[in-house]
C-alpha cells in the first residue's frame, strides 16, 4: 500500500511549518535549555535567598552551608551539592551579597572556575550588584579559559550571537561550544550537532550531527530527539529507520506535544506494512488534531480524511469486471474428393482461435 507514503511528508510539513512558540499544541521551543547547572555557589546562594524569605534549611543543609562557609575561609574546594539541593533544578543565579562574597572567595583564593562563571553570569545579568556587564563578561571569560563547560557555552552563545567583538565569530563559538560538549553540557552537545547539520563554524558533517543529537537525545534533550527523529525519518546522516524513528516520536508524544503525535503518525504511515497500523495512525492523527493549534488542526483535518479514504480503497474487494466477450471468426473449410474430383465446402465458426462463440 505504497500510496499512502505520500501523505507523510506533508504531516511533517504542517508541524514544522507551525509556531515555534512552546505550548498551545504547536511545536516545541527550539531554544529551550535543558542544561541544570547546580554547584555548591549557586546552592548557597539560593539557601541564603529562601532563608531571608523565612525558610530556614534543612538540618543536612544548614551542616552544609557551614561546611561551605569554612572552606571558602579555608582556600579548600567547596563541598558538593546535596541531592536536595540537585532536586530543585539548576539555573538559579546568584542574587544576595552573602552568597556573591562567598564566592568571590573561592575565586580569589583557588580560582574555582564554577565561583568565577557564576559572578560573571550575575553581574552580566544584573541579578546582585559589585560588578558591570562588562566586568561579568570578562569573568566569564576567564571561566571559560579555565575549562567551566558553563562558561564555554554561554560565552560561546555570545560570539556566535556577534555580541562580542562586534561581529559574528562562528568559528570561535563552535570551538567554545564543542569544548563544552565534550564535557557533558547538553545543550553544548545538541548546539554542536546544529553546527555539523548547517556547516556553521565547522566542516558540514551530517554523520556527527546525528551522533550529537543522538548523545544529546540520550541525556533527556527534547529537541535533540526531535532532530534526531527528523535525520533518521529523511536517512541523513544515519539510515531510514522509521521504527526507531516511531519510537522516538512516542518520548515527544508522551510529553503531550501535538508535533509528537504528527511524528508518530507520519512515522507509521512510511512503514512497509502499513495497513498494520491502520488504528495507531489514526489515533495519532487525532491526537495531533485534539492537542494542536489552528495550523495543525486545519491541515491535519482534510489530510486525516483522504488517509481514511486510502485505507477504504486498499481494504476493498477488486472491483468485478465482466471478461469482454470475443466472437469467434467465420472459417470456410474445401475440401476435394479424391475419386469423383468434385470439391465442396462448409463455413464454420472458428473456435480454434482466442474467441468465445
Amino acid at each position: 500500500m505504497r500510496m499512502l507514503l505520500t501523505f507523510a511528508a506533508p504531516l511533517l510539513a504542517l508541524a514544522t511549518a507551525s509556531s515555534t512558540i512552546n505550548g498551545g499544541g504547536a511545536m516545541p521551543d527550539p531554544t529551550r535549555e535543558y542544561h541544570q547547572q547546580v554547584d555548591c555557589h549557586n546552592a548557597y546562594d539560593r539557601l541564603v535567598a529562601e532563608l531571608k524569605r523565612g525558610t530556614p534549611p534543612s538540618p543536612a543543609g544548614l551542616a552544609w552551608t557551614r561546611e561551605y562557609e569554612a572552606n571558602a575561609n579555608a582556600g579548600t574546594p567547596c563541598p558538593a551539592p546535596l541531592p536536595e539541593f540537585v532536586a530543585r533544578g539548576g539555573n538559579w543565579q546568584i542574587s544576595t551579597p552573602e552568597g556573591r562574597d562567598f564566592a568571590l572567595l573561592y575565586a580569589q583564593k583557588q580560582k574555582d572556575p564554577a565561583a568565577i562563571s557564576e559572578i560573571g553570569t550575575a553581574w552580566l545579568n544584573g541579578t546582585v550588584e559589585g560588578g558591570t556587564a562588562q566586568d561579568g563578561l570578562a569573568l566569564m571569560q576567564e571561566a571559560a579559559n579555565l575549562g567551566d563547560p558553563v562558561a564555554l557555552f554561554n560565552v560561546g552563545t555570545l560570539y556566535s550571537a556577534g555580541l562580542i567583538g562586534g561581529k559574528k565569530d562562528h568559528a570561535t563559538a563552535f570551538r567554545m561550544i564543542d569544548q563544552a560538549a565534550q564535557a557533558d553540557h547538553v545543550d553544548a552537545i545538541y548546539r554542536s550537532g546544529l553546527y555539523y547539520l548547517e556547516g556553521v563554524g565547522t566542516k558540514k558533517d551530517p554523520k556527527k550531527a546525528f551522533a550529537a543529537f543522538k548523545t544529546a537525545a540520550e541525556r533527556g534533550h527534547f529537541y535533540a530527539t526531535i532532530m534526531a527523529f527528523d535525520m533518521i525519518n529523511n536517512g541523513n546522516g544515519t539510515k531510514k529507520d522509521f521504527q526507531l524513528a516511531y519510537h522516538l516520536s512516542r518520548v515527544v508524544a508522551d510529553q503531550g506535544e501535538a508535533y509528537g503525535a504528527v511524528m508518530a503518525a507520519s512515522s507509521l504511515l512510511q512503514m512497509k506494512d502499513v495497513l498494520k497500523h491502520e488504528d495507531e495512525i489514526l489515533y495519532w492523527m487525532d491526537q495531533g488534531i485534539a492537542t494542536g493549534d489552528d495550523t495543525i488542526r486545519g491541515q491535519l483535518i482534510p489530510l486525516r480524511a483522504q488517509v481514511v479514504g486510502a485505507f477504504t480503497k486498499a481494504k476493498a474487494p477488486p472491483e468485478y469486471k465482466p471478461r469482454v466477450f470475443k466472437a469467434c471468426p467465420m472459417k470456410t473449410v474445401c475440401t476435394v474428393n479424391h475419386y469423383s474430383g468434385l470439391q465442396s465446402c462448409t463455413t464454420n465458426k472458428d473456435y480454434w482461435n482466442d474467441c468465445d462463440g
